[in-house]
């Protein structure tokens, strides 16, 4: 995290940078262009950028066919997507994952509002930190995914948010 505002959140995926991500640095702050918005989410996510609504102020960004891929895991991005929402996710989240608002009417994505920014930046640290203070590797994920293992997870998140 950077002191420089933001208008959208970079989280990549715990699988092969469990050494270089930790709670101190769950995520970055991305300037988000003016133009050529999908070649920018291409640049990050890959060649088939998908949309994915969570929470009513911001879009999270995958790629489009992660698991056909075979990209890594995103715990991180997978425990977010589940405090948003509420519950548990039954499917996993693969990847780079990006952050933005929401589209204007004119289809262009809009930054991510400061206070926002600040909470969701808090809630993946959180996330962060559970899933490197267990291991990322529990037996369970992402086989079971409904199981209670990853509540606390979840809950962790949500209350950062």
């Amino acid at each position: 995290m950077t002191s420089t505002a933001a208008a959208a959140l970079y989280i990549p995926p715990l699988g092969d940078h469990l050494n270089s991500v930790s709670p101190a640095k769950p995520c970055t702050r991305l300037t988000l262009p003016d133009h050529r918005q999908h070649e920018w989410r291409t640049e990050y996510l890959g060649d088939l950028p998908e949309a994915a609504y969570y929470h009513p102020a911001a879009v999270l960004h995958l790629h489009g066919n992660g698991v056909g891929h075979h990209l890594p895991l995103n715990p991180v991005a997978w425990t977010l997507a589940s405090a948003w929402r509420g519950f548990q996710l039954d499917y996993i989240l693969v990847g780079h994952a990006v952050i933005t608002g929401n589209e204007d009417h004119d289809g262009n994505l809009t930054p991510l509002p400061a206070q926002f920014t600040a909470q969701t930046e808090k809630a993946i640290a959180a996330a962060t930190a559970w899933w490197c203070d267990n291991s990322f590797h529990l037996p369970h994920w992402p086989y079971t995914l409904d199981s209670p293992a990853f509540g606390p997870a979840i809950a962790a998140t949500h209350q950062a948010l």
